[in-house]
């Protein structure tokens, strides 16, 4: 049986107005993930500003080749234009690497990236391994999703049940067969840097939910595949098969008062550090930095569009160390994930960034500008209250 996914309905009666001299990509910018994958699978993402409400961001991507060094990238186009408006438009793309990948593997230490779109052409070289004086002095902590059932608005009645133990993450599918029926759909694998890519396997055959246990045989098919871009702990960007991504957001309980709503997680209460990791000499570690136990208390937080919360960090015994500043990445009600720890060294530039990982999960690293040899300060504190 196939899964039942939402079909794209295109009309007729409308046109697509065809290459435009002022498209260009010359606001873009190109991201790979995991950073440095070598031969693993990988997500392109392109992002910038179109010159018009006619961006790439809304159209399908389609990878019309890989050679294992050059990528070249089109567009299938599924949203149709009578008219295309002057209005600067941010857009994203999310390309899947991962059955290309499969079958053909990287080459080389770099990729040459070529996207095509109404005309314009964006050239773009990645590097798929590091530097090991460069890039790898420093690497970023990788960013895991929240354990949790996950919803999308493009899906109403299908969600995601994430499960994570050690290094393993566990994605459940929760979705319908062609006939309306509920299926059981697995994937199993790791987050590498915030992605993950798995084969998607269907399990029949077992006893039903009521039904005396008999210990049937049950079998497990394949379903395709599942990629998972990581763009916070709440917020996943989900691609099945070849299908378009989509953005799933975790489905938070027990929220109460002002931070219900647009703010994912009350931050307020008594942490201490869990983890505490940090090489580089100048810096030492993360103690160096925050005591191993802090308290966290909610100042303000500002209605609007986007919007922002600001928390007051101090020591157990009441002195000041900073404040936590979580605001929305984009307009639109995105949760308040993003948030910045900042103290009175430097007003501009933000001592840690924190990432929170659930109600009761912070993840820490250190946010300014180094000259590392060694790893900058990072660690997790959990809730102690």
């Amino acid at each position: 049986m196939r899964m039942k996914w939402t079909k794209l309905l295109l009309l007729n009666l409308v046109f697509w107005p065809g290459p435009a001299l002022w498209a260009n990509f010359s606001d873009s910018l190109v991201t790979l993930h995991p950073p440095f994958p070598v031969s693993a699978p990988f997500i392109i993402e392109i992002a910038g500003t179109w010159p018009s409400d006619c961006h790439p961001g809304e159209q399908k991507p389609v990878v019309r080749s890989f050679d294992g060094q050059t990528v070249q990238i089109e567009f299938e186009i599924i949203v149709f234009h009578v008219v295309c408006n002057d209005v600067a438009t941010d857009y994203r793309v999310l390309v899947d690497m991962n059955e290309a990948v499969q079958a053909t593997p990287p080459v080389a230490d770099t990729l040459d990236i070529l996207v095509e779109f109404q005309g314009a052409t964006l050239t773009w070289k990645a590097r798929l391994s590091c530097r090991p004086e460069i890039d790898c002095a420093g690497p970023r902590m990788a960013k895991l999703p929240e354990r949790g059932l996950f919803t999308t608005p493009e899906r109403k009645d299908e969600g995601l049940l994430v499960a994570r133990q050690n290094d393993v993450t566990v994605v459940y599918p929760l979705v319908y067969d062609e006939t309306g029926r509920g299926e059981w759909l697995i994937s199993v694998g790791q987050v590498d840097t915030g992605s993950f890519f798995s084969e998607l396997f269907r399990s029949s055959g077992g006893d039903c939910f009521d039904c005396e246990a008999s210990n049937p045989q049950t079998e497990l098919t394949s379903a395709g595949h599942i990629s998972v871009l990581v763009d916070d702990p709440g917020t996943l960007q989900v691609k099945v098969n070849d299908r378009l991504f989509l953005p799933y957001t975790k489905m938070v309980y027990g929220y109460k008062g002002p931070l219900a709503g647009p703010l994912r997680a009350d931050l307020g209460g008594r942490w201490a550090l869990r983890e505490n990791q940090g090489t580089d000499p100048p810096l030492g570690d993360i103690t160096a930095l925050i005591p191993p136990a802090f308290d966290i208390t909610m100042q303000s937080i500002s209605p609007g569009d986007p919007v922002q919360a600001t928390y007051l960090v101090t020591t157990v015994t009441g002195e000041e160390l900073g404040q936590v500043v979580c605001g929305s990445l984009d307009k639109g009600g995105k949760p308040l994930d993003h948030c910045e720890f900042i103290d009175e060294t430097d007003q501009l530039e933000p001592l840690f960034r924190v990432y929170p990982e659930g109600p009761s999960s912070l993840a820490l690293e250190y946010g300014r500008a180094v000259i590392a040899v060694g790893i900058p300060p990072r660690g997790k504190a959990v809730r102690l209250d």
